[in-house]
C-alpha cells in the first residue's frame, strides 16, 4: 500500500530532540556502563542483508543486535560512532541485487555518515590526523552506514564543525555535494549565475532540490521538470515548472537555457542538450535510478536498464559537445582534496544558516527497510536520514 508507506514513517520533527551536535555527543564510556547495567539494551546494532530477495525485494533486510563495540579492523582504520547516515537510491539498488555489479554479502547499507571518533588503529594514531571525540563525516565505498558503529579507513574521514546538526550535515555528503559540483562544472569562467536561465530535470528529487537551493543563492532564473503534482511545492522554492516528459516542454524551450542539469536521463540526455543555447552547458548527473521505468530484463543475463544508462553516460562524456559529467558515486575517489574543500564550504554555509536541507524523514534502524520502500515508490520529498540511536 503506497499510502501506508508514504505515511508510515516517524516525522522529522519528532526526532528533533535527538539531533546531535558536538556538545551533545554520546559518551562511549557512559554507554558501556549503561549496557553493562542493563543487558536488555543492545549497544551495537545494524541493518544487514545476508541474501538477495526474490524479484528485487528488501524483505531480507534484518536488524542485527550485539553487546559489544567494534574495534578497528586494521591499523589504518578508525571506529566511528554514527550519529546519522543516509538512505539513498544507491542503497535500494544494492539491497535489491539490481545492476551489473552486486555488493558482497553480508551487506550493511548506508554510504554517507556523520559521527564521532570512538577508537583508532595504531597507524591511524601515529598519523595524528584525528583523535578520540573528533566530529567527522565519512564517505564509505562499502556501505556500513546504517549502523551504530563503523570501522573505516582514516583516509575516508573529514573533520566537520562541532555545531552543525548531524542530520543536516549528512545531507551535504550526497545531495548537496552533487549539486555543488554540477553547478561548478556549468560556470562560465567562474562567473555567478545571476540572471542566467537554469533548467533542472526532476527538480523534486533530493539532488534537484539541493541544486535549486544553491542556484537561488546566486539569483538564477530556475526552471525544472517534475510530475505535475509537485509543481505547487516546487514553486514555493522559486522554480518554474515543466512537465516531466520532454515532448511536453522541449518544442517551446529549445535553445533557451544557459545551463541544463540532467538528473533523469529520460532520453539519453538528448532533450536536455537541445534545450541549450549556443553557449550553454549541459551537466549530466549519474548514476540515474529509474525504479518506475521498466526495461526488458535481458533474460537474467544482462541488466539492460543499467546498460542503457552506461551508454548514455559514455555518450555524454565522450561524444556530446558543451557537456560535463558528474558521477556521484566516484566523487571522493576522483579528487579527495577537492571533495574536502567543497565539503568545508557546504559546512560553512550550513553552520551560518544560509541553507537548510530538506529532510524527508528521520528513521530508526528498524525503519530502514520501509524507508527504502518509500524511496522505491518515488514519493520521498528530500533526503531520508537514519538516526541509529533512536529505538523503534
Amino acid at each position: 500500500d503506497d499510502t501506508a508507506i508514504e505515511n508510515r514513517g516517524t516525522s522529522a520533527e519528532s526526532f528533533e530532540e535527538n539531533d546531535i551536535t558536538r556538545n551533545d555527543t554520546y559518551d562511549g564510556s557512559l554507554a558501556a556502563s549503561e549496557a553493562a547495567g542493563d543487558q536488555k539494551k543492545f549497544f551495537h546494532k545494524d541493518v544487514v542483508l545476508h541474501h538477495f530477495g526474490e524479484n528485487g525485494q528488501t524483505d531480507n533486510l534484518v536488524i542485527r543486535a550485539m553487546y559489544f563495540v567494534p574495534k578497528p579492523k586494521s591499523p589504518d582504520h578508525v571506529v566511528v560512532r554514527i550519529e546519522a547516515s543516509t538512505v539513498t537510491a544507491r542503497d535500494v539498488t544494492a539491497c535489491r541485487g539490481l545492476g551489473l555489479k552486486k555488493m558482497t554479502l553480508p551487506f550493511v547499507p548506508g554510504f554517507e555518515l556523520v559521527g564521532t571518533v570512538q577508537a583508532m588503529g595504531e597507524h591511524a594514531k601515529i598519523e595524528g590526523f584525528f583523535q578520540d571525540g573528533d566530529r567527522v563525516a565519512c564517505i564509505s565505498n562499502f556501505g556500513g552506514g546504517n549502523s551504530r558503529f563503523i570501522s573505516i579507513p582514516a583516509s575516508r574521514l573529514i573533520k566537520i564543525p562541532d555545531t552543525v546538526k548531524s542530520t543536516h550535515a549528512v545531507c551535504m555528503l550526497h545531495d548537496y555535494m552533487a549539486a555543488l559540483k554540477a553547478l561548478r562544472l556549468s560556470r562560465r569562467n567562474g562567473s555567478p549565475f545571476t540572471g542566467m536561465n537554469i533548467l533542472i530535470t526532476d527538480g523534486f528529487s533530493a539532488i534537484g532540490q539541493a541544486i535549486i537551493t544553491l542556484a537561488n543563492l546566486e539569483g538564477a532564473n530556475i526552471y525544472c521538470t517534475a510530475d505535475e503534482s509537485k509543481h505547487t511545492y516546487l514553486a514555493t522554492l522559486g522554480a518554474k515548472c515543466f512537465p516531466m516528459e520532454p515532448e511536453a516542454w522541449l518544442p517551446s524551450a529549445s535553445g533557451t537555457f544557459d545551463v541544463v542539469i540532467d538528473n533523469t536521463c529520460l532520453d539519453s540526455y538528448s532533450s536536455s542538450w537541445f534545450a541549450l543555447n549556443k553557449k550553454g552547458t549541459l551537466v549530466c548527473i549519474a548514476p540515474v535510478y529509474h525504479f518506475e521505468r521498466h526495461f526488458d530484463n535481458g533474460c537474467g543475463i544482462l541488466d539492460l536498464k543499467e546498460l542503457h544508462n552506461r551508454w548514455a553516460a559514455l555518450k555524454a562524456k565522450y561524444v556530446m559537445t558543451q557537456t560535463a559529467f558528474v558521477n556521484v558515486v566516484n566523487e571522493y575517489e576522483e579528487d579527495p582534496d577537492q571533495y574536502k574543500q567543497d565539503l568545508r564550504y557546504l559546512m560553512l554555509i550550513l553552520e551560518r544558516g544560509v541553507i537548510t536541507p530538506k529532510i524527508a524523514e528521520k528513521v530508526c534502524l528498524e525503519d530502514v527497510p520501509d524507508a527504502q520502500r518509500l524511496l522505491y515508490s518515488g514519493k520521498s520529498n528530500g533526503t531520508i536520514v537514519c538516526v541509529p540511536w533512536i529505538d523503534n
